[in-house]
């Protein structure tokens, strides 16, 4: 699942990023046509729904691997497999009917990103339908699923005969909830915005101005970020990484000048005395111990 997911993440930075970029230094877009607004609107759209439903059927997945795992391997297939089908199969299509062929004509604006649209989300029904279902029911099923996940966590891993099972398990929760974590704080206040703004009788105007200038593009930050969470997740990454890191640290000194009363000696680095009376500096402070002894109780605790 993770494999997928970080493949999908990939393939929509390399593909979407660039045409990001060049938004933000030109304040255009690429190709000032309607056809390229039209991809790029099923680009964005297709990935960043695949994604969300990755997650959250990881989020589901997960439990199962963690407390049912005989009966996820007896039905690997059913459970595994197809799921991911569906989640990269009904965004395509989906999208696909909703934005190449719905009837209404599109008013791109060359100046935001996206274009700032195709024309069915201001559209009521299409809009709710495809900010309900492919956006909120994704995302309230990945809040649940990980709230009731981390509850069964933290109760068995009070019961002494669970403890075993997981130190076992504990990587693969850890994982998953770095990822989830980060696509639900992005995710989340993006959705109530929209939600708020379908609904509401009158729409404020900060609203409007947190979903054209922050929340467009906080998207991408979580796309970018998230491949850094899950390698922070392996354990054989972190065994590797740390242990290079401690033996960076411990050459690092900081030096401080010592105060010095008049008429006695001064103490050299080197552990002799300096008669001459000349500049000299003690005190020398092993900065790295504390950075040890702090990254040794992050080890443990993990």
């Amino acid at each position: 699942m993770l494999t997928v997911l970080h493949i999908t993440i990939f393939l929509q930075v390399i593909s979407e990023v660039p045409l990001v970029l060049v938004n933000f230094r030109t304040n255009y877009v690429l190709i000032q046509s309607d056809t390229f607004c039209t991809i790029w609107c099923y680009i964005d759209y297709v990935f960043n729904v695949v994604i969300l439903m990755l997650i959250c059927y990881g989020s589901i997945e997960r439990y199962l691997l963690i407390f049912h795992n005989n009966f996820i391997s007896r039905h690997l297939i059913l459970l595994h497999y197809l799921p991911i089908i569906i989640c990269i199969i009904y965004p395509f299509l989906f999208y696909f009917g909703f934005i190449f062929f719905y009837p209404c004509v599109n008013q791109y604006d060359y100046t935001k990103i996206t274009c700032q649209g195709p024309c069915y989300l201001f559209e009521r029904i299409p809009g709710s339908i495809d900010l309900l279902i492919n956006l909120t029911l994704p995302l309230s099923i990945c809040i649940l699923a990980n709230i009731i996940l981390f509850c069964r966590v933290i109760h068995q891993k009070h019961r002494m005969k669970q403890q075993q099972k997981w130190k076992k398990n504990r990587h693969l929760v850890i994982q998953l909830m770095s990822v989830v974590i980060i696509h639900n704080l992005i995710w989340l206040p993006i959705i109530i915005c929209l939600l708020i703004t379908l609904f509401a009788p009158v729409v404020e105007q900060i609203l409007i101005d947190l979903s054209v200038n922050l929340f467009t593009y906080s998207i991408y930050i979580a796309i970018m970020i998230c491949p850094f969470t899950s390698l922070l997740g392996l354990r054989s990454f972190r065994e590797n990484l740390i242990p290079q890191f401690l033996v960076l640290n411990q050459g690092q000194r900081v030096v401080r000048p010592a105060p010095h009363s008049p008429g006695l000696p001064l103490m050299t680095l080197s552990g002799g005395i300096n008669n001459t009376g000349s500049n000299a500096y003690t005190d020398v402070h092993e900065s790295s111990q504390w950075q040890d002894f702090t990254l040794a109780l992050f080890l443990q605790s993990c």
